[in-house]
């Protein structure tokens, strides 16, 4: 398994404060606290890292930081903003074996989860999306019936069930069909006119996946404090 971090929106560098994910909280950077304290990090080496970062506001800090803290991990430098999160992190996904499940994490919520300890794909699972709930228009949202969901909209409160910011998907094949559906159907899956992750959940149902979404706790959303 190998974890996606992009850290290449507009949002990285904030005015005054410098880098978003080396802003201290309580002693520690936020990037380090937020993944260190997910469920899966224990299972989770160092070089299964990749991050993506922006070479546009000289992020020589920020990659240095991520080389220090992941030894061995990747660092992927993109020239500068792309359309969306989804694109960004496709410099990451690249970088990704073939059938190996590939979490993709925004670092921008922190939550806990112990269900997630252990993750496992069965054959028609595509994707796996821990949510919380909340109707604040914030935040991605999914529809979920039967424990499936059943459709995602970004920014869009069409249920209670708030997106954790984190996707997990079985392999690189699921996540490029999935990111071809959004581009197919960029005009009503992108806000904004950016294209966001969870929308392509949509994609991935169309195919003929599965996609589940655990609920998880004692969440705190590091985004908030920036909007």
């Amino acid at each position: 398994m190998k974890c996606v971090v992009p850290l290449a929106g507009p949002d990285i560098f904030l005015e005054g404060r410098g880098f978003k994910p080396l802003i201290d909280l309580d002693g520690d950077t936020l990037i380090h606290r937020t993944l260190a304290g997910r469920p899966w990090a224990a299972v989770l080496a160092p070089e299964d890292y990749i991050f993506v970062t922006r070479s546009d506001i000289g992020t020589s800090e920020l990659n240095d930081y991520l080389r220090a803290t992941w030894p061995g991990c990747r660092v992927v430098t993109i020239p500068g903003i792309t359309d969306g999160a989804m694109l960004s992190a496709l410099a990451g996904i690249l970088m990704v074996p073939d059938d190996t499940p590939i979490i993709v994490d925004l670092a921008d919520i922190m939550f806990d989860a112990s269900d997630l300890k252990t993750i496992t794909f069965d054959d028609r699972l595509g994707a796996i999306i821990p949510s919380f709930k909340s109707q604040e228009p914030i935040y991605s949202y999914l529809v979920i019936e039967n424990g499936l969901v059943t459709q995602a909209a970004e920014k869009r409160v069409i249920s209670n069930n708030a997106s954790a910011g984190v996707y997990i998907f079985r392999d690189r094949k699921a996540y490029l069909a999935a990111a071809a559906h959004s581009i197919t159907h960029r005009d009503e899956l992108r806000f904004k006119n950016i294209y966001f992750v969870c929308p392509m959940a949509n994609g991935l149902i169309e195919a003929g996946y599965s996609v589940t979404s655990p609920s998880v706790e004692n969440v705190i959303s590091i985004s908030k404090d920036f909007h």
